[in-house]
This record gives structure tokens, sequence and C-alpha cells, in this order.
């Protein structure tokens, strides 16, 4: 085997990345973040920041860990898996795309919220989850499950974790320079994109089901 086949080319480590990043959107909870940590001290949302960050790392990490051992469990083949992800995603991207802006219900409540509802199901939600299942069992650029693949899966999930974090630790200022419809506007932008990698997982699950079509 070639070295340059041991592992995931820089291209696709990028869209796998990016997709993971788009899927947990951290502009999505940019509007919760803003409504309840106005008031929080910089110490309390620093923290608030870092402990949604580590939710979606831990999530994501066991989605990693034991999505394979599910769908092995299941009897679930990694195509049909692929396509039932795909369909979840692409719902999540036309509800970015067309769906109204609508106020936190929990936006005037208290308590800790970097969890629940922030860090899960806000951020690491169904498309994160589906997505990261999905490359750890057929690999980044479908690399099978090889070794190698699995680490740039992990560095991917950590860097998206850190993403999150950075997104929401700039979350106040960018969310005055952009306002309620910067906002909104790069929400449904993320959509568009999170909607063409819907289709081709779910172009792809298919053609694995059926060879014959390709």
């Amino acid at each position: 085997m070639q070295a340059g086949k041991l592992m995931p080319g820089l291209p696709e480590i990028l869209k796998a990345l990016i997709a993971i990043v788009v899927l947990i959107n951290p502009l999505e909870g940019v509007p919760i973040y803003l409504s309840r940590a106005a008031k929080l001290s910089d110490a309390e949302r620093l923290k608030t920041a870092r402990k949604a960050s580590i939710t979606v790392l831990i999530l994501l990490l066991a989605a990693m860990a034991g999505g394979k051992a599910v769908l092995y469990l299941f009897g679930i083949q990694i195509a049909s898996f692929t396509m039932a992800g795909g369909l979840i995603i692409l719902l999540i991207a036309l509800n970015m795309v067309l769906s109204s802006p609508k106020d936190d219900p929990s936006s005037g409540g208290s308590g800790d919220f970097s969890i629940v509802p922030l860090g899960t199901p806000l951020l690491a939600g169904p498309g994160p989850i589906s997505s990261v299942i999905i490359f750890s069992s057929q690999g980044i650029g479908g690399h099978d499950t090889l070794w190698m693949s699995d680490v740039v899966l992990l560095a991917i999930i950590i860097a998206a974790s850190a993403i999150t974090y950075l997104c929401l630790r700039v979350a106040i200022p960018v969310g005055k320079l952009l306002g309620t419809t910067g906002i909104n506007v790069m929400t449904r932008l993320a959509g568009i994109l999170v909607a063409a990698i819907a289709v081709q997982m779910i172009v792809s699950g298919a053609l694995k089901s059926f060879p014959a079509w390709q």
C-alpha cells in the first residue's frame, strides 16, 4: 500500500472539519449565550463557554468511541446509516435556512445553562453526532477504519470543540457587531453548506447500497 493512501488527504480532512463545525453551528448558540450570559461576570462567562465546549467534546468522543459498536449491535450497515444521517442533517439544514428566528424560551431563566441546553442539544445535537459516527465507521474520506483515520478524526473533534469555545468567547463582541440580522444571515449561509454536505452523504450511501447505479 502506498504511503499516500495510509491517511486522508488535506482536502478530506478540511471537509470533515468544516462539516462538523458547521453542524455544531456555534452561531446558533450565540443568541442563547448572549441572553443568558449578559448578566454574568467575565469569569462566569469563560466558565460557561468552557463547560459548553467540553460537553461538545465529550459527546462527540463518545459518538466516535461507541458509534461502531452501536451499528454492529443493531446490524445496521454503514451505507444505511449514512443515508439516514444525511436525511437528518438535511432537515437540520432546511431548518437553519427556512426557520424564522425565535426567542429562546429559557432565556429568562436562571441556573447553569452551559451543559443543557447550550452544550446539548443545541451544539452537540443529532447532526454532529451522526456525522462523527459516520466518519468513525467509514473513515475520513472513505478510508475504511484505518487507525490513522481515527487519529485524524480525534484531532478534528478536538479542533471543532476548540473552535466552539473560541466562538463563545467572542460571542458578545461579535454579537454586538453583527446584530440579530447578521447572525441570521450567517446561519442561513451555513445552512446551505450543511444541505450540500447532507445531499452528498445521501448520494454516497445510496451508491454504496446500490453499486449498480455507479
